[in-house]
């Protein structure tokens, strides 16, 4: 089965990641599950919020760039 990859960026105006889908955008909000594509391959995470947007991997954190996009599978 192919996976379907959608393009997460960050929404200026409401200060929040949105994932664009097929019907328009979904809103993330802290402790959302999702996976982001690293490379070839998809990494589970969860978006949360402390002073800025990050993600947390099982072994790693790191902070979402705002001028960039990113490919996930939610």
């Amino acid at each position: 089965m192919r996976r379907q990859w959608f393009q997460m960026s960050y929404d200026k105006a409401g200060d929040r990641w949105v994932v664009d889908v097929e019907n328009g955008q979904c809103a993330l909000h802290c402790g959302n599950f999702l996976e982001i594509r690293i490379g070839d391959r998809g990494i589970p995470c969860r978006i949360e919020l402390d002073r800025d947007w990050y993600v947390v991997m099982q072994e790693a954190r790191f902070y979402l760039r705002k001028k960039d996009t990113y490919q996930v599978e939610v």
